[in-house]
């Protein structure tokens, strides 16, 4: 009976440390399948499409917006799986007092394969006036990616976007880094 005992004994302890070390195996493997990227989006592949600024009207400068931001990507570098993006449709809102505020939204990416990356948005902008009236937004944004069509089914992901926007003028321009991985 003693001798059962030590071999219970020992099993029991030796249980919990066979699953820490199968879980820090299973997340070591994981962090190895996750794809980073970079890149930047100059304001000559960017524009604005449709857009609609309604005024709130409880403080003068105070607006709801749809805009609507269509990018290409014609100098694209392939993706971990060899992929390069075709175009990307970013459909958002913002709520901006004198140009300040939050912004969120949904991104549809398609690759040049024709399958889809979906991600929502959401991020802070902020707003200078130029001495000459020109008014610059700087917006921080991430994208989480969602899921998409075809190989990108189960990708999920996140995107860090640092954006310089002068709508007056349509500029539009986006510097980002992702990393990405699948569901299984």
């Amino acid at each position: 009976m003693i001798r059962s005992l030590k071999h219970t004994s020992r099993a029991i302890h030796a249980a919990p440390v066979g699953v820490a070390l199968a879980i820090f195996a299973a997340g070591a493997a994981s962090a190895h399948e996750k794809c980073k990227m970079s890149w930047e989006t100059p304001a000559a592949d960017t524009k604005y499409g449709q857009q609609l600024a309604l005024d709130v009207g409880d403080v003068p400068g105070h607006q709801v917006r749809i805009i609507e931001i269509h990018r290409v990507y014609p100098n694209d570098k392939p993706n971990c799986e060899g992929l390069k993006r075709v175009e990307s449709w970013t459909r958002l809102y913002t709520d901006y007092t004198a140009g300040n505020g939050r912004a969120w939204g949904y991104a549809v990416t398609t690759l040049e394969n024709g399958d889809k990356i979906f991600g929502e948005f959401n991020g802070v902008s902020q707003t200078v006036v130029a001495p000459d009236g020109a008014k610059k937004i700087t917006n921080e944004g991430t994208i989480t990616w969602t899921g998409g069509t075809g190989k990108y089914l189960g990708v999920r992901g996140l995107e860090w976007d640092h954006t310089i926007a002068e709508p007056d003028k349509g500029l539009n321009q986006v510097r980002s880094e992702a990393e990405y991985w699948f569901d299984k």
